[in-house]
């Protein structure tokens, strides 16, 4: 009787359709969202970044948010599930002022994330400006959070606080409603700051493992690392090509029937 029942669920959620970062079902999704407008890539300064040359970390966080936009809308045309992709315009330190009046820390352990609260106005200003029936907002942000680093050996590990910086995402209507969320996998973040010594530690013979933060010359070189490609390094910085990617895959609410579409504008 249990499994009949949990049987009946599953194919009940199947047919609402709302799976996923989608916050309504993927059918009216698809119909409310065909043109997607992508805001410049907005960082929040102001978010828990520890590290002790923290001005040099927000300067290339801000300075990779302005060049590698493109392959995000790239990523997004190329999956070929909405009728028209729109950049939109402007500054993304601008963008954030005008955009986000809050932020609350949501979850637990390894899925604690910042959520964010945003200016209706604004939001149904740039909706009505630039004809789009959805905006695309990432914002970059600094958290301190749980998580288990394991030591290359995948023999030990540590489960500890860590500063780490992660992407919020969200898809969100003119009337201000978010149709779409996501804050990456538990566990994982675009960019750890903070790293545990466990060779200090083995050599050392000690069970306290230190937690450092990473230099700026290793952040840098991780940040400008070219994705791998099959005759050598690719066009593009490969953290940020893997982030656009996952999130054109997981912004894909399937394949709009183009027939349909035409007969309905006749």
């Amino acid at each position: 009787m249990q499994r009949w029942l949990l049987m009946v669920l599953s194919v009940v959620l199947i047919l609402m359709g709302c799976s996923g970062p989608f916050t309504i079902p993927k059918k009216q999704y698809r119909e409310r969202v065909r043109t997607l407008g992508v805001v410049p890539l907005l960082l929040d300064e102001a978010s828990q970044i520890d590290h002790p040359e923290r001005d040099r970390v927000v300067e290339m966080l801000r300075y990779y948010n302005q060049v590698t936009p493109g392959i995000l809308i790239d990523e997004l045309k190329a999956s070929k599930h909405y009728f028209d992709i729109r950049a939109i315009p402007g500054d993304g330190r601008d963008f954030f002022r005008r955009l986000v009046v809050d932020r609350r820390v949501r979850g637990e352990g390894d899925a604690q994330h910042l959520e964010y609260v945003f200016n209706g106005a604004e939001i149904a200003s740039l909706g009505e400006r630039y004809v789009v029936d959805g905006l695309l907002l990432l914002i970059f942000n600094g958290i301190e959070r749980e998580e288990t680093r394991w030591d290359r050996t995948k023999l030990t590990y540590l489960t500890a606080r860590y500063n780490v910086i992660l992407v919020s995402a969200l898809v969100i209507a003119p009337n201000g409603q978010v149709l779409w969320e996501y804050y990456g996998k538990p566990g994982e973040s675009f960019l750890p700051l903070q790293y545990p010594e466990f060779d200090e530690a083995y050599h050392n013979k000690t069970d306290e493992v230190k937690i450092r933060f990473i230099t700026i010359p290793g952040l840098e070189r991780t940040l400008a690392e070219r994705e791998t490609e099959l005759f050598g390094e690719g066009s593009w910085p490969r953290l940020h090509k893997e982030l656009y990617e996952e999130l054109a895959a997981k912004l894909s609410p399937g394949f709009i029937n183009p027939l349909r579409n035409k007969q309905e504008q006749q």
